[in-house]
């Protein structure tokens, strides 16, 4: 009986348990803050309960919200709703003084910047919903705006500056790269390794790990291609249904293929089960894996467990090897790093080495709402490869532009005192770049490594380009710019609400960087345009009357399609 109670107590998880979860929790905190509204018989509750399917609309009256900010929004109100039902009797505020009591309670209590403008977002989203007139709307009143802003200009005044993620140092990527090739640690310590480097030079989050699709995934000669679904800013609801992580086949500090090594592990038997995540939970030892889910929240505290075993590096020859015993982040250090510490690396030194910000927002996929879907996954690879070889360039051997990391590594000094333990020795451990190669850097020859010519994995995954993707890969590897993406000769803006698409010169008074989203082309169609901007359209037409007198030498399916445009789009 007791072999039967433990073999029932592990239960393998289905393999969509992570879309299933965030939808049993979002629907958890709908119908709670659905009782909000009906405890306070707001209008949208008498024509709710007129159809037929009462429960249903409760949950689809909250749109496309996420999980996490439905949850937000509760745990916001909460304490408020149990404010009024105390002090005043009842479980909704009837007028601007109750939330203005509230909001003075908390201040004289001292609460934090963001609790103001969590529960005035709360506040609207309710009454927005609930259907209460614009006249009796507590949030939309100018009294409580002007005691908002009040209040967080006073509170933004004592409160700490806000910090970044503390940037992982040069050794600790190093030792990673290591540990991931080292055949004797557990196997899932270093398949762990191989995804917090992964993170690094992708710029993810830990949600972003979980979001990843394991069987889209591969990796050939050209690099590791991650397919992330539904996540923060991506999924069925939003613009961009899916968007793609992309890591440079030849990134390496030491030499060592890590990508390869890592990437074996992930598609062994064991751990290649079908699955909507991407990290599972280990055994105790860490030398087998269970089938089930781990959540962004753990998968950030096994993180922290990997940081607390990692080896010090040292050079050996003109390679790297772990000391054993030897600790990187002793006396507890792995708490000096958070869950975003991985992101934070590759962006800080892209921006120290003189990456424009336009092309860092690469990076971490912020320039999704910057560009069109077509424009980003056209243009996202190239300039995402262009940062991460000169990151990896200006580590390995230097370039005019030097990356210094003594900062970083004070930092985790003097956390180091803090704690008692000897910042000189965290200083020792931590400090591989020198000059010792002419140039600020880990003084080794790049590439550092190199694919075998003529060992190209041609295997796509249904966007039908990483055919001459791969042909090209050998051009690329000789360039170390790519053409910036704002100097195509036309520009089309889309509006936000009516989707309508406006088409401009280059050079035009409207400036991209202010629109929702911009597509940048070199050539245009009838087809990719409605409507012409009208202080460009006169330039336009000129550059037609000169073009209809000119033969082109070209083929006719290569002539400019810019004059055809024109002529569907302006009068002549």
């Amino acid at each position: 009986m007791h072999s039967k109670r433990k073999q029932k107590k592990y239960k393998e998880d289905a393999p969509d348990v992570r879309s299933k979860k965030f939808e049993s929790e979002r629907r958890k905190y709908s119908l709670l803050l659905a009782q909000v509204m009906i405890s306070a018989q707001l209008p949208v509750v008498a024509l709710i309960q007129t159809l037929d399917d009462a429960n249903s609309a409760w949950i689809h009256i909250f749109a496309a919200r996420r999980a996490n900010t439905l949850k937000s929004r509760y745990k916001v109100w909460k304490p408020f709703e149990k404010w009024l039902e105390m002090h005043r009797g009842y479980l909704f505020p009837q007028s601007v003084k109750d939330a203005i009591d509230y909001m003075q309670h908390r201040v004289d209590n001292g609460c934090g910047r963001t609790v103001l403008e969590s529960l005035s977002i709360t506040l609207c989203m309710l009454e927005q919903l609930g259907r209460v007139p614009d006249s009796a709307k507590i949030s939309e009143d100018p009294l409580w705006k002007g005691h908002i802003k009040s209040w967080t200009a006073e509170l933004s005044e004592e409160a700490p500056p806000r910090k970044p993620a503390e940037m992982f140092t040069v050794a600790m990527v190093i030792a990673l790269e290591l540990l991931v090739v080292e055949e004797s640690e557990p196997i899932f310590t270093r398949a762990l390794a191989w995804v917090l480097l992964v993170m690094i030079w992708g710029a993810m989050r830990c949600d972003d790990v979980q979001a990843i699709i394991p069987r889209r995934s591969f990796l050939s000669n050209f690099g590791l291609k991650l397919i992330l679904g539904k996540s923060k800013t991506t999924g069925p609801d939003k613009v961009q249904k899916e968007v793609a992580v992309h890591i440079f086949r030849t990134v390496s500090l030491t030499g060592e293929d890590w990508l390869r090594s890592g990437f074996n592990i992930w598609e062994s038997e064991e751990f290649s089960f079908p699955r909507d995540y991407m990290v599972m939970e280990p055994s105790k030892d860490w030398t087998k894996v269970k089938r089930k889910f781990v959540t962004p929240s753990g998968l950030s505290s096994l993180i922290s467990k990997l940081l607390s075993t990692l080896n010090c590096p040292k050079r050996s020859g003109l390679g790297w090897e772990l000391m054993p015993h030897v600790l990187l982040l002793p006396d507890g250090l792995e708490e000096f790093f958070s869950g975003h510490s991985a992101r934070n690396f590759l962006t800080s030194i892209a921006a120290v080495i003189g990456f424009s910000r336009d092309e860092r927002a690469f990076l971490g996929r912020w320039s999704m709402g910057m560009t069109s879907s077509e424009e980003y996954v056209r243009t996202s690879r190239q300039v995402v490869f262009k940062i991460q070889r000169a990151v990896n360039r200006s580590l390995v051997e230097g370039m005019d532009e030097v990356y210094y990391e003594d900062e970083p590594i004070q930092r985790l000094c003097d956390a180091a005192e803090k704690a008692g333990a000897n910042p000189n020795r965290i200083k020792e451990r931590h400090s591989v770049l020198s000059d010792w190669g002419g140039k600020h850097s880990l003084g080794g020859v790049y590439p550092t490594l190199t694919p075998l010519e003529g060992d190209w994995d041609d295997r796509v995954d249904g966007d039908g380009d990483e055919m001459d993707l791969a042909a090209r890969v050998a051009d690329i590897a000789q360039k170390d710019t790519v053409g910036d993406v704002h100097t195509a000769k036309y520009f089309i803006t889309i509006s936000r609400r009516t989707c309508l698409r406006r088409l401009h010169l280059s050079g035009c008074f409207v400036k991209p960087d202010r629109c929702c989203e911009v597509s940048y082309l070199d050539q245009v169609t009838s087809d990719d345009f409605d409507s012409v901007c009208q202080a460009c359209k006169k330039k336009m037409v000129a550059e037609c009357g000169r073009e209809s007198g000119e033969q082109s030498s070209s083929t006719a399916s290569s002539t400019s399609t810019a004059s055809e445009a024109d002529r569907d789009e302006v009068p002549m």
